[in-house]
């Protein structure tokens, strides 16, 4: 699912833990404390054919009642039991709109206000006006007033495909749902075997939501992380501005041994991984070389992933940013590899600490 913006899912129901010890067994007084809800209220626009193909706007209020119902389920669960919060989205069904859905998204893009409202949610269920063909699919984006704007728009002229009837939207909503809540798409970290002339190795982002929302089912523990410090925030935009950059440690720390001891005088390759085309660029977008204590300070990390200076190597670099990295570190013709995609390296920020470490080992 697309995603617009850098950087940047839940139910009101007491779910009761149990700890167990022997097989069958339940501890008196082992039972845990059900954890506070945090509610999402949702500003749901629809489309007028929509709304009349499912009988009417109450009928389709129903309808998304239970869709959100299976939505915060699918969320929380695929949690397993990581939260710090039992999450639950609100479906408010409160404009039956009868134009271009892209011109109503165009409208809501500038419009402030929604008081009552943390997230914006437009569903057209069929392309019935020319310039939505243009913009067909789901995506998540930002509005005015640091909302952010979730579109979810059929690929269809003819039939109707909105939220029901199709076991993985509910994954689906709840993947554009996470980049409301700050997380990035894992799958763009992805480099392909046959786009690698480095070392022709695939390399494969996490299991996660963010991912591949088709048939997973549960959220990493990246995601886990920035939804759990994003939580009590109706409007992360707002909120934590420049997280996505702010994650990032200040330093990466190589180092090198040979046989066990530390090696100087080592050559560091670092090439660039691009989101959308899931490729490696093969000149290096810099090169190092360890010192005598057989490392080497990679430092200014934020600033080599987000908006970094200009490749001079290739003419595209979607999103202004490298989404990883591929460390080589050769000796004596030797090569070894570390693959650095954003998340892993932004994992140091939940850990409190400003340099994340590789060791290679020859």
């Amino acid at each position: 699912m697309k995603n617009n913006w850098k950087g940047w899912f839940v139910f009101s129901a007491i779910l009761p833990f149990f700890s167990w010890t022997n097989a069958g067994n339940v501890c008196e007084g082992a039972v845990s404390q059900p954890l506070d809800t945090i509610e999402y209220r949702i500003f749901v626009a629809v489309d007028k054919a929509g709304v009349e193909h499912w009988g009417g706007k109450e009928a389709y209020q129903a309808k998304l009642n239970t869709f959100f119902e299976q939505v915060n389920d699918f969320w929380n669960k695929a949690g397993g039991g990581r939260f710090n919060f039992y999450f639950r989205y609100v479906p408010d069904l409160q404009v039956v709109y009868d134009c271009s859905s892209r011109q109503l998204e165009n409208v809501y893009n500038r419009s402030a206000g929604f008081p009552n409202h943390d997230v914006l949610l437009i569903i057209d269920s069929v392309l019935d006006f020319d310039d939505e063909e243009k913009a067909q699919g789901w995506y998540c984006g930002g509005a005015a007033d640091d909302l952010t704007m979730v579109v979810c728009r059929s690929r269809s002229k003819t039939e109707h495909e909105d939220l029901f009837g199709i076991d993985y939207f509910c994954r689906g909503v709840a993947h554009e749902f996470g980049h409301y809540r700050g997380v990035t798409d894992l799958y763009a970290d992805r480099i392909q075997a046959k786009k690698n002339p480095v070392n022709q190795l695939q390399y494969e982002p996490d299991s996660c939501v963010m991912n591949n929302h088709y048939n997973t089912y549960k959220w990493s523990s990246y995601a886990i992380n920035i939804i759990n410090h994003t939580a009590k925030s109706k409007r992360p935009r707002r909120d934590f501005s420049g997280l996505f950059k702010q994650m990032f440690p200040e330093n990466i720390l190589v180092s090198v041994k040979v046989n066990g001891k530390k090696k100087k005088g080592v050559k560091l390759n670092l090439y660039g991984a691009r989101a959308q085309f899931n490729d490696l660029v093969p000149t290096p977008y810099r090169t190092y070389k360890v010192n005598k204590k057989g490392e080497y300070l990679i430092t200014g990390v934020p600033d080599l992933y987000d908006n970094p200076v200009k490749p001079l190597h290739t003419d595209e670099l979607p999103y202004n940013r490298w989404f990883s990295f591929l460390l080589e570190a050769e000796y004596k013709g030797e090569k070894k590899y570390v693959w650095l995609p954003e998340y892993e390296v932004q994992q140091t920020f939940f850990e409190n600490k400003d340099t994340y470490q590789v060791t290679i080992d020859f």
